[in-house]
């Protein structure tokens, strides 16, 4: 029987059927072993076989799948999960949550598995508790929110966390399980797929989502009915202590999705109160969007580069809405929620272009509301720029990083030249878009030099708005290797968000101090420099023909409420005599 079971099992892997069902159908048989030991199961056993077998592929037919196995072992212990089956009303309650230090009220991963559970699951009461300490600081302390949480009553709370939040979230995840022990908590997010380890350790969390979250928000629902054995998907923190993993989902087929559930950041149907944008103008609803998802770059420092070199398909890694569908959804937000502004938050607007050359055209037409977008500087020409404009383009967002040309490419992945940098904000102004520029300081190997670079390069093209930000070291990037493996992690540093130092003008490295590149003194002294360039450079106004407005700015509380367990100096490294780790990096980006 278990040599028949082995095989059947590896065969409907072959034919790509998803690891719930396989699961599903191997406990039909080990039920069969026990309740007809002493019977010839015969005719019966197969028949039962062949009919789920048959229920499964029609499944496969009307809704997308999913493959994830991870495990030889596909014997799942139930007895040993705390969760499994817990979930017996008829409609289970999920509360949704995400952390908000800078004031933005919008998650867009939460807003996509909201509208996937609402069409496949509509029994399921989706309810949303954002932690906006932004808002209101004393409403949001971590006993707050979880008294707040645990009067809902739910069966699970999931959050979406960006791997700087980590820190600052961790008293709620103890508060939340001193107040509701019985309540589940999944973590998903940029920091579930990249610090997988680190994220499922923490004691009080259950399950952690490793890759795209639609149909795995839906197995866990599944899972907690006790419909099926593990949430496929995810990785479950069993009651031994022991790890049961699957696979990360990679949704390669955005049709097959519905589109993001907005109602879901509602109050009572309307949006009014609602903090949907950090930049985008006053006075107008500004809604985000996504026309797709992924980016081909491998930037050393961005989380998209080690989720595109784990991505089992490249074809599927750049995935785009048809521009009719794309344009026909905006139609209903703009209509429906009176939206004055988009801001699409994909990680490259420009993934595919001629996408982008249908969708400026449609949009032109049809939807006519001024809109900002992600962009390189590569494709940033003259043309780009004007028909861009013309669709109602206001703002082109863009990534310098650093005005050294070598270091920006040797260490962070960032070929373009300095002239191409100058050129594409050239363009974009003389079409009428505003420009607002990414930067980063405090990089590793980064040295007293090149942080002033980025500063005169800026300083050259005078963008509406200059932005730079401490670097942050992501777990799974190049970059936080090369940091790494020179000794550059601070490992108990935990106020690490990237807005943190521009609210209270204390500009401290994220990294041991290296003086013989960068001391601590230099980097806070050209961070001053920095900060005072922008406030008297930064001018991006939203006003009809571009009067001045307030200025656009950014806020974070989260430094002011998370401290490092020993807070110390700055830590110092010796110049080490090593060979440095330019030259690894650079093979990299010959893939």
């Amino acid at each position: 029987m278990s040599i028949l079971l082995g095989a059947m099992c590896r065969e409907l892997l072959r034919l790509r059927f998803a690891q719930n069902d396989i699961m599903e159908l191997r406990n039909t048989v080990e039920e069969y072993s026990i309740h007809e030991a002493s019977k010839t199961a015969g005719s019966r056993f197969f028949d039962d076989i062949l009919h789920r077998i048959s229920r499964m592929g029609q499944m496969m037919n009307s809704q997308a799948r999913i493959i994830a196995v991870s495990s030889d072992d596909l014997v799942y212990p139930r007895h040993k999960s705390r969760y499994f089956g817990t979930v017996t009303r008829k409609k289970p309650r999920l509360v949704f949550s995400f952390y908000s230090p800078d004031g933005n009220e919008i998650a867009m991963p939460i807003a996509s598995m909201s509208a996937y559970l609402k069409r496949e699951f509509p029994e399921v009461e989706v309810l949303l508790e954002p932690v906006l300490i932004l808002r209101d600081a004393e409403r949001y302390t971590p006993v707050n929110f979880a008294r707040g949480i645990a009067e809902l009553d739910a069966d699970l709370i999931a959050f979406s966390i960006m791997s700087p939040h980590w820190f600052p979230m961790e008293p709620y995840f103890a508060e939340l399980k001193r107040l509701s022990p019985s309540l589940p908590i999944l973590v998903g997010g940029y920091q579930a797929m990249l610090s997988q380890e680190q994220t499922i350790a923490n004691p009080h969390i259950d399950y952690i989502c490793v890759g795209d979250g639609e149909y795995a928000i839906g197995n866990i629902v599944r899972h907690l009915r006790g419909e099926t054995g593990p949430a496929d998907g995810m990785w479950e923190k069993l009651a031994d202590g022991q790890i049961w993993r699957t696979e990360a989902h990679q949704n390669g087929d955005l049709a097959a999705l519905p589109f993001p559930d907005y109602d879901i950041f509602s109050r009572d149907g309307s949006f009014a109160g609602v903090n949907s944008s950090i930049f985008g103008p006053k006075g107008k609803l500004v809604l985000p969007v996504m026309t797709g998802r992924g980016c081909p770059y491998r930037c050393t420092y961005c989380c998209n580069t080690p989720i595109l070199e784990g991505w089992r398909s490249k074809k599927t890694f750049l995935r785009k809405y048809e521009p009719e569908a794309m344009v026909a959804e905006l139609e209903r937000l703009r209509d429906q929620y009176n939206v004055g502004y988009f801001e699409f938050w994909d990680e490259l607007f420009l993934s595919n272009l001629k996408f982008v050359r249908a969708f400026f055209a449609i949009y032109k037409e049809r939807i006519r509301l001024p809109f900002s977008i992600n962009s390189r500087v590569e494709v940033m020409n003259e043309e780009f720029c004007r028909t861009a404009a013309e669709a109602g383009c206001h703002t082109i967002w863009f990534g310098i990083e650093s005005g050294d040309e070598e270091y920006r490419a040797r260490m962070l992945g960032r070929k373009m030249t300095n002239e191409q940098v100058i050129n594409a904000a050239d363009n974009c102004r003389k079409a009428g878009i505003f420009r607002l520029t990414f930067n980063i300081v405090g990089a590793p190997l980064e040295t007293a030099a090149n942080m002033r670079k980025t500063l005169e390069l800026n300083r050259r093209i005078a963008p509406e708005f200059f932005f730079f930000f401490p670097y942050i070291p992501l777990r799974g990037t190049p970059l936080y290797k090369i940091a790494e493996e020179e000794g550059l992690l601070i490992k108990n540093k935990k106020n690490l968000h990237y807005l943190s130092a521009v609210n209270n003008r204390k500009f401290t490295l994220n990294m041991k101090e290296r003086p013989e590149l960068l001391s601590q003194s230099e980097y806070n002294e050209i961070c001053q420099e920095m900060l005072a360039f922008q406030q008297r450079n930064n001018r991006l106004s939203y006003t009809e023909g571009n009067a001045m407005e307030d200025p656009a700015t950014v806020r974070d509380k989260s430094f002011e409420l998370v401290e490092d367990d020993a807070p110390a100096p700055v830590e110092v490294l010796a110049a080490k005599e090593k060979k440095s780790l330019f030259s690894e990096v650079r093979g990299f980006f010959s893939r």
